[in-house]
């Protein structure tokens, strides 16, 4: 083990090179902390590193910018891992251009990359194949790692991500369920994976749903525990439908277009609080962005809503019809802010974590 210094705490580290006969094609680490707790949780970080292939002449320099980038490691990581004393695993698997892998979205369940095959990295696309499975390898890898280094870990992992980080964290759980002890995401969208083939009328596939899964794991999808949290002033919302762009002007006078706390485009708000949507010639709503296809943004805005606070509670409702140990909140806050309150939020968490999770655990103990 090296030394590794993450928000300018020293740990501890180990290095793992990628290794396709163990089953991932991209390295990453495991941080320690030199204070471990008593009954350390493994926590697998929703890694987003930043798309650099404009910038790289090779793949190999793409993965190394990867392995160097923990812009996404946010508070709640830092929480569980430097604060809690929580073994965690950082991921490094480089976007490419109009691909984004850490997102987790259909192309990666469907292994159809055609979005990128503009990229000058096309040739690696291959890498990214089964790219769940490879998650899941690293996981059962960085078990054996430290246990062989006499830390010892349960078999299964915490996984915790924040806006597309939580996407990946919810996606993923629908996918490989018994790997997973507990999902702790926020600012969410209200666009969580659900684990249910249709609702009504309308069918959710992948990443929304389980229609397309074949032989889904709804038993271990139900032992897993859930902590989803966002603001209650949040706009952000990756499943939002089309809308026409708004052009205001600033108190300058200047031509502005209006957008949420997130830089992204939003849609106008009319006086009785309504935002004004497209919708297509047969009454549906289509995709503004890339991340959902149009199928899903329009089951999505039609079942739960086009307010993602609204969409949040309902899916909290859907969670609990189902028995899942689920816990949904909503902090003061937007999609930026909501960690000004992040000592009550990590309360929350830990108090989770110890009644879901740690105490669980002990009863196995016994």
């Amino acid at each position: 083990m090296d030394e590794f210094k993450l928000r300018g705490v020293i740990t501890w580290c180990i290095d793992v090179e990628q290794n396709s006969k163990l089953g991932f094609n991209f390295p990453f680490k495991i941080v320690i902390p030199k204070k471990l707790d008593d009954n350390p949780q493994l926590v697998y970080a929703c890694n987003l590193p930043r798309d650099m292939s404009d910038s790289c002449t090779s793949f190999d320099e793409l993965v190394q910018y990867a392995k160097n980038d923990f812009g996404s490691i946010d508070p709640m990581h830092v929480h569980l891992c430097l604060e809690n004393g929580y073994p965690m695993i950082i991921p490094a698997i480089p976007g490419l251009k109009d691909f984004r892998p850490n997102f987790l979205g259909s192309d990666c369940f469907n292994n159809d990359f055609k979005t990128s095959e503009s990229s000058i990295f096309k040739d690696y696309l291959y890498l990214y194949e089964n790219l769940a499975d490879q998650h899941k390898a690293i996981m059962e890898y960085a078990i054996k790692c430290l246990n062989a280094n006499g830390i010892s870990v349960d078999n299964k992992v915490i996984i915790s991500g924040y806006s597309e980080g939580a996407k990946f964290a919810s996606h993923f759980a629908l996918l490989h369920p018994e790997i997973i002890k507990a999902v702790v995401a926020g600012g969410t969208g209200g666009a969580i994976s659900m684990p249910v083939p249709n609702i009504g009328d309308y069918q959710f596939t992948y990443p929304m749903g389980t229609a397309d899964i074949p032989d889904f794991d709804f038993d271990s999808f139900q032992n897993i525990s859930f902590f989803y949290y966002m603001g209650d002033a949040d706009k952000s919302d990756s499943a939002i439908p089309n809308f026409e762009t708004y052009h205001y002007k600033n108190d300058k006078g200047e031509d502005c277009i209006l957008k949420d706390e997130c830089g992204n485009e939003t849609p106008f708000i009319d006086e009785n609080g309504k935002k004004k949507f497209i919708l297509d010639s047969d009454g549906n709503y289509t995709a503004k962005f890339s991340l959902f296809s149009n199928r899903d943004v329009n089951a999505i805005n039609k079942v739960l809503g086009t307010i993602t606070q609204e969409r949040f509670k309902k899916q909290e409702s859907i969670y609990h019809s189902l028995g899942l140990n689920a816990i949904f909140k909503l902090y003061p806050g937007n999609h930026r802010t909501i960690f000004d309150n992040r000592h009550i939020i990590f309360e929350d968490v830990d108090k989770f974590i110890q009644e879901y999770i740690k105490q669980d655990l002990n009863e196995k103990l016994k």
